[in-house]
């Protein structure tokens, strides 16, 4: 896999006991997260679990958070928003990295202090650009949305 030999990623434990993000294979798109501690989530409730790190964006690539896919299926466990927005200048002394879980099961759920619990993406982002403010649509006519390009059939 190719590497981005100027991009240096930068973070800080901003506790003693955090792991740093690593990825599982070689051909690993996302570098695991890991729980800082022991959290236990309650029934039907959402939480936000520590990681003890603070991670700077590198411009122009912007960091998403993702569940593992383990997360459902081993623990019950979704992202009450689906994946995360990390921000470039969301890195300061109190920007510690936390990953919301939502337990949709019925039992308290732990997670471990140490488990890989999400995925941390970087992918290029358009950070600035200006806005043209039309007259008329783009095109003329829509191509439909939610499902219209061959999704769900009765």
């Amino acid at each position: 896999m190719g590497r981005d030999q100027d991009l240096r990623l930068k973070v800080w434990r901003c506790d003693p006991r955090a792991s740093l993000p690593e990825k599982a294979s070689p051909g690993a798109v996302g570098w695991d997260i890991r729980a800082l501690e022991d959290t236990v989530v309650p029934p039907q409730a959402q939480v936000l679990v520590r990681t003890g790190l603070v991670i700077a964006a590198p411009p122009p690539y912007a960091m998403f958070l993702f569940p593992r896919s383990s997360l459902f299926r081993k623990k019950g466990l979704i992202f009450p928003h689906s994946a995360g927005i990390i921000d470039f200048d969301y890195c300061g002394a109190e920007d510690e990295l936390k990953v919301p879980v939502l337990n949709l099961r019925a039992e308290p759920v732990l997670i471990k202090a140490g488990e890989r619990i999400a995925q941390l993406v970087f992918l290029k982002a358009l950070v600035e650009a200006p806005w043209e403010v039309l007259e008329e649509p783009p095109t003329p006519s829509s191509r439909g949305g939610f499902g219209s390009t061959g999704g769900y059939h009765r």
